[in-house]
């Protein structure tokens, strides 16, 4: 919106420092409300490696040659809930409200549909207004709050807000449509 360019691109091996100085720098109060240290080299680079069980895709948007966004979507590779992804979103401090964190959140919607999940959950702390705000505006819903459920890093509880959003489309789904399109054609 403001006229900055950035681009978005897949993160890859050679974005560890950068990632880890992007997540240095956000404020105390975002790093707050985030489940691991991402200010740990170890914790990075075990994040930054392909996980047996997960399957992730990790976004960076730069500006320059500094990152100033991060936003990922993991989904469990079996289970009960292989079906489901959680989505995650960064945005440094001084690009919000640029509308890169709305561009993200339905890109990472555009990836759900090509992992063929059915739904997507994002997990905020209720009082992380910023992630409230955004995952509202790219169609999430209010599921349910857990009480006094997650501690920030100091310690203190808040209360777990769990939203969701139903994909209107798997790719099992669009594939189904195009061959019924294919054959209403074909008679």
């Amino acid at each position: 919106k403001d006229g900055r360019a950035t681009v978005v691109r897949p993160a890859g091996p050679g974005d560890l420092d950068p990632l880890l100085s992007f997540f240095s720098n956000l404020p105390e109060e975002d790093r707050m409300h985030l489940r691991v240290d991402v200010t740990d080299r170890e914790v990075m680079k075990r994040r930054m490696l392909p996980q047996a069980h997960w399957t992730t895709v990790r976004l960076i948007g730069t500006f320059g040659d500094q990152i100033i966004a991060e936003a990922s979507i993991a989904r469990r590779n079996y289970g009960f809930d292989s079906h489901i992804g959680e989505i995650r979103i960064l945005i440094a401090e001084n690009f919000r409200s640029t509308g890169l964190a709305g561009y993200l959140g339905r890109q990472m919607i555009a990836h759900s549909i090509v992992m063929d999940l059915e739904k997507v959950e994002a997990h905020m702390m209720e009082d992380d207004i910023h992630a409230v705000r955004l995952a509202e505006r790219i169609g999430f819903e209010r599921e349910g709050v857990l009480k006094n459920f997650v501690k920030d890093i100091k310690g203190n509880y808040h209360d777990l807000l769990m939203e969701r959003k139903d994909n209107p489309f798997t790719e099992e789904q669009i594939r189904g449509q195009e061959q019924k399109e294919t054959d209403d054609v074909a008679t």
